[in-house]
């Protein structure tokens, strides 16, 4: 694969990334890991990634955990390069 080709594809995984997390954040579904462990599996081949930044993200209140709903659930801790 060319350089180019290799930064190209790192853009569109970067902010496919980026989007899916938006998505996932805060759903009580399987999207949630699915975003953790692919953004792990980028990480190990991209290892200096780190995922655009999304204000619009946060960590839940204190009463939305609970339940069925886990703190795994909220991706805002993917933005400080913690993966859990």
């Amino acid at each position: 694969m060319k350089k180019q080709e290799k930064e190209e594809l790192q853009k569109a995984i970067e902010d496919i990334l980026w989007m899916a997390a938006r998505y996932a954040h805060g759903r009580h579904t399987f999207a949630p890991s699915m975003v953790r462990d692919s953004l792990e599996v980028f990480k190990r081949v991209f290892v200096d990634f780190k995922i655009k930044q999304d204000h619009t993200i946060e960590p839940p209140q204190e009463n939305e955990i609970g339940g069925l709903s886990f703190r795994s659930d909220y991706l805002d801790d993917i933005f400080n390069n913690e993966i859990k």
